[in-house]
């Protein structure tokens, strides 16, 4: 219990230094990162908080964690609010079926790109 309050306190602590601007946010350095790099910085905290350094290098450049935020956006509230209100496992199963079909596009994109090369 001493623990919870102990924890509860540094934390408050932090957030208090952060507001008197004593400290830095995490957050900003993440998007000074990925302004350096120039990819996308969602895609770089995706990756930081799954632990999955590969999923920034795979999703950044193409911006996909931004897209998916702006196909929601363009979805009316009613969509939205049912969107929302998916299960997870369903939501996860929605997206491995998505990424399965936007891979057969790559490959065949991949593919003509290849040709063409070849061809060349």
């Amino acid at each position: 219990m001493a623990a919870r309050g102990a924890q509860a306190s540094a934390s408050a602590s932090r957030y208090q230094d952060f507001e008197n601007g004593r400290t830095g946010l995490r957050l900003a350095r993440g998007r000074l990162f990925a302004e350096i790099l120039r990819v996308n910085h969602f895609a770089i905290l995706a990756a930081f908080h799954l632990r999955k350094p590969r999923l920034a290098h795979v999703f950044a450049h193409h911006k996909f964690m931004l897209i998916q935020a702006s196909a929601a956006d363009e979805l009316d509230e009613a969509t939205q609010d049912a969107v929302a209100a998916v299960d997870f496992l369903t939501v996860l199963d929605a997206h491995m079926q998505f990424y399965e079909q936007l891979a057969e596009a790559g490959r065949a994109q991949l593919g003509a790109a290849e040709e063409k090369r070849s061809k060349d």
